[in-house]
């Protein structure tokens, strides 16, 4: 490719920096060492050949774009593992381009039918990319899905799968997902999720190494091993979130 055509492949990247940026917040980062999460654009630079910009560049993009979206009141910003895993796992499928595309459809899929246009209407992308829906489903069935990663598209499909659950929920008016009678955001949880107290509880579990998978690092740590669940629940409690 040509620095021209280099350029113009990492320019909407460039732009929803700029766009996260500008949120109510800004591009927070869950990353104790620093305050800023990393630029798209460095990011997707960083990890790739340039035979492999264009479709990567295309895919942070789309995916970003969805979540400022999707997820308008987003705190953490942190597409590192992610960006980095989507990556690692087209270069091991045999047709880089091909699994990019499916892990982005799949991923901007899930963006919007978890989000605010949707009936479940989460506030959120946290507990995804985190890792802690990922943990909740290994640990249901370990021996089958512990080499399960992430961000793979085996999950990603669970995730949609369980998606399409809650939705039908929500249009019986279930107990646990009943539907929303204002615009407010859901929040199944026995603990605050407005944003002073996400953040707090959030930083608190990092602080104490209480995440599953760290997203601010393109070579996270991911743990399925223990209960997260219990230990953002302990957490809150301690920081008197409980509702």
């Amino acid at each position: 490719m040509s620095a021209y055509a280099l350029d113009r492949a990492v320019t909407p990247l460039a732009e929803i920096d700029a766009r996260i940026e500008a949120t109510p917040h800004g591009a927070l980062t869950l990353d104790p060492q620093r305050e800023a999460a990393t630029p798209l654009r460095g990011l997707v630079e960083g990890l790739c050949e340039p035979s492999e910009l264009a479709p990567l560049a295309a895919a942070g993009s789309s995916v970003a774009l969805a979540q400022l979206q999707s997820f308008p009141e987003n705190l953490l910003w942190d597409f590192d593992f992610y960006i980095a895993s989507i990556h690692r796992e087209a270069r091991a499928s045999g047709d880089y381009a091909a699994h990019l595309a499916a892990s982005t459809e799949v991923t901007v899929g899930l963006m919007r039918m978890y989000g605010q246009q949707s009936t479940i209407r989460f506030r959120y992308v946290h507990d995804f990319i985190y890792g802690f829906d990922w943990a909740r489903w290994v640990q249901r069935n370990p021996e089958a899905r512990g080499g399960v990663q992430p961000f793979a598209l085996d999950f990603l499909r669970e995730i949609d799968s369980r998606g399409r659950d809650i939705l039908s929920l929500i249009d019986a008016d279930d107990t646990q997902y009943p539907k929303l009678r204002d615009a407010s955001a859901r929040n199944p949880f026995s603990f605050s999720r407005e944003p002073e107290d996400e953040l707090r509880l959030y930083r608190s579990l990092a602080a104490e190494d209480c995440i599953p998978v760290q997203a601010w690092c393109v070579d996270a740590r991911c743990d399925p091993s223990r209960d997260f669940d219990s230990l953002r629940e302990d957490a809150a409690a301690k920081l008197g979130l409980r509702r």
